[in-house]
């Protein structure tokens, strides 16, 4: 019994390790006020260097105004806690440039990780200003901070970010695994039919989710039929199941330059012709991320 309960901390341990560790590095976002929507806030980068065996952490943060050369280089620190979330609290400010109407004030507050969006997203209030306190949310950077009067990016990352946020798109990462993972079924069609089934409508909005939160990412539709009738005719037949999913995409909000069409007829088939069942299979139109 005592070592089943051994094994059962060790488990814990090392989840709590693992979940630490997964938090350490640079994140960078948009810190508001209550009172401020994503757009008229200002970037903040966060580096935490966390201590596995207590969770308490050292590390910097950073705050930019946007398309300015304003920024505050802080020291902070914190700890993350046994759900995960973080603690933190500026120390003092390092650097910093602003003007008269802006004043940096350090700030203490709490960040979650959101396992579906990939987002760390919390709350924030000043220790020595008179500020409302607000809203703070960001992705796990590609990036280093900047320590120096230099911006750490170009500050055109805020807007893209703004965007994601307003059409309600997880982290970049979170949707290139939703990409490499997403499983490509055939749409299939009844004999001699190009007309599409309401049961593949929830995959193919799937499909348009996921290309439209991929600016570089298109979708190729293939159509496809069986071997009952002429080439010409099977030809113009996989064209229009082909065109009818595209029309469908299109209806759900995907760009038709976001769209690749193919047609091969009978020329392609999945499985052989000679049996109902077979046939069944080819009648079909398939897809390609391109």
């Amino acid at each position: 019994m005592k070592r089943f309960f051994f094994i059962i901390f060790c488990v814990l341990l090392s989840s709590s390790f693992a979940q630490r560790h997964s938090l350490e590095g640079v994140w960078q976002g948009i810190i508001t006020t209550y009172l401020e929507k994503p757009e008229q806030g200002k970037a903040i980068w966060m580096e935490f260097d966390i201590d596995e065996s207590s969770g308490k952490f050292k590390g910097t943060s950073r705050y930019e105004q946007p398309y300015k050369e304003y920024y505050a280089y802080k020291r902070i620190n914190g700890e993350v806690t046994s759900d995960s979330s973080i603690q933190f609290n500026d120390i003092n400010i390092r650097k910093n440039q602003g003007h008269s109407h802006l004043i940096w004030c350090l700030n203490e507050g709490t960040l979650v990780y959101n396992k579906v969006t990939g987002y760390l997203e919390g709350t924030w209030k000043s220790k020595d200003c008179k500020s409302p306190g607000g809203k703070i949310i960001m992705y796990r950077s590609r990036y280093e901070m900047s320590r120096t009067d230099t911006n750490s990016l170009y500050h055109s990352w805020y807007d893209n970010f703004v965007g994601d946020l307003s059409r309600g798109w997880k982290a970049y990462y979170m949707r290139d695994a939703e990409m490499r993972d997403f499983e490509f079924v055939p749409v299939y069609f009844d004999h001699d039919m190009d007309i599409l089934k309401p049961d593949f409508e929830p995959y193919l909005n799937q499909m348009v989710k996921i290309v439209n939160s991929h600016s570089d990412l298109r979708i190729k539709i293939i159509g496809h039929t069986d071997s009952n009738g002429t080439d010409a005719y099977n030809i113009d037949l996989s064209e229009r199941r082909a065109f009818r999913i595209r029309d469908y995409l299109i209806s759900q909000g995907l760009r038709a330059d976001r769209i690749v069409i193919e047609y091969r007829g009978e020329r392609d088939p999945a499985t052989s012709n000679s049996t109902k069942k077979g046939k069944s299979l080819n009648r079909r139109v398939d897809f390609e991320f391109i």
